[in-house]
């Protein structure tokens, strides 16, 4: 006679809160009876372990379970992860979509310049690859013939507009609204990109291909993102794994309430951030900030200890001879620095400059190489990586 499987326990981050706990254990039970996969992740029962990206990808075929992918991570940090939404469950997510641009003042007619390899093409879509010079001929020829009042981009991709604009002396003051999509959105991004859009107020998605929109930009308090907690579990935990206090920063864990095709349970996605109160008394959801993006994309102080790209990213972004950057730590203490140079830069100053910033972070001994290219590719999905950190520990 087969005996009974243990019971599953509700995280410690959720124990207090009744509508969390209530929909994790459904799904977390629905999962072991239904779930190949999880039938044997959790037959233990107590508190699920964390789904890490490294587990999702060595057992992706049977968390699919036959069915047909319908999205794709781009592979940043390793192989790419194969996801699977029914119908349902992109519903809700268009909904959520479409409340966020409710908080904003509603939906207005847009243009999206994004990777179109990795998105739907449409009349208001445009390549990201293309030139600056194109895509601001395609927004002008949108805002003027269509009336589009609404750009959607990447962060990076947004400052690289607001940069040319700036330098050849123009503004678009038609644009009401700038959202950034995929890229983490930087504070230190934010005054460029305004200078240029005086009229836009910019709103920002943390959003993932596994499970949707997480969280959306606060537009009464920007340091904060209000989290879909209707639709989805975020926990925050710190380095022993238990929840973290207010402000302080930890990895996100997600847990999907309503994706039975292809449940993520306590996924572990790899990104950092804090949980927070806002106290905007507008949207009655949970939030988060100081959202730090990937891991993968932290830099490792000899150490041990992690350096935030924070840190240094306003340095290298607000330096005269640079239009573009990629920082990628090839050993503890050794550092690629490609650059895209600007017109007239001067080199030598640039990199005595950097020279000292990454001293100061990383220690003394620190090298530096530099390599002054023409290009910096973008991600497959169109994302791209200012910084690139160690993928093992040193």
């Amino acid at each position: 006679m087969r005996a009974a499987m243990s019971d599953i326990e509700i995280p410690e981050s959720f124990q207090d809160r009744p509508y969390a706990a209530r929909h994790f254990r459904h799904i977390a039970r629905w999962a072991r009876q239904s779930a190949p996969f999880y039938r044997n992740f959790l037959a233990g029962g107590g508190v699920p372990p964390l789904l890490t990206r490294e587990i999702l990808q060595a057992h992706n075929d049977a968390l699919l379970d036959g069915r047909p992918v319908t999205g794709k991570t781009s592979g940043a940090t390793s192989v790419p992860v194969r996801v699977h939404w029914g119908a349902p469950r992109s519903r809700l997510d268009l909904k959520d979509n479409l409340a966020y641009a409710g908080w904003y003042g509603g939906v207005l007619e847009h243009v999206k310049i994004v990777a179109l390899s990795a998105h739907e093409k449409k009349d208001n879509s445009f390549e990201v690859a293309s030139p600056v010079t194109e895509q601001l001929a395609f927004l002008h020829e949108r805002i003027h013939r269509h009336g589009a009042k609404s750009l959607i981009s990447y962060p990076t991709n947004l400052v690289q507009l607001a940069v040319h604009l700036q330098q050849s002396g123009q503004t678009v003051p038609e644009l009401e609204r700038l959202v950034c999509m995929s890229e983490l959105f930087e504070p230190s991004q934010e005054a460029c990109i305004a200078a240029v859009f005086p009229n836009a107020r910019i709103a920002a998605t943390y959003s993932c291909t596994e499970t949707g929109m997480i969280a959306g930009r606060c537009p009464h308090n920007p340091d904060n993102y209000h989290i879909m907690a209707h639709k989805l579990g975020v926990e925050f935990l710190n380095a022993g794994g238990r929840p973290c206090k207010e402000g302080e920063v930890g990895q996100i864990v997600i847990t999907d309430y309503f994706n039975r095709a292809m449940p993520f349970i306590r996924y572990a996605i790899g990104d950092l951030a804090a949980p927070v109160h806002c106290d905007c008394g507008k949207i009655d959801l949970p939030a988060l900030t100081r959202l730090l993006g990937k891991q993968r994309g932290l830099l490792r102080h000899p150490d041990g200890h992690y350096v935030f790209s924070t840190e240094l990213s306003p340095h290298i972004r607000d330096s005269v001879e640079v239009r573009q950057y990629q920082v990628i730590q090839e050993r503890p203490a050794r550092f690629l620095l490609r650059v895209i140079a600007r017109d007239g830069a001067d080199a030598a100053a640039f990199e005595s400059r950097m020279r000292e910033l990454f001293a100061a972070h990383f220690g003394a001994g620190t090298e530096m190489a530099f390599d002054w290219c023409t290009e910096i590719p973008r991600l497959p999905g169109g994302k791209y990586m200012e910084f690139v950190g160690l993928k093992d520990p040193a």
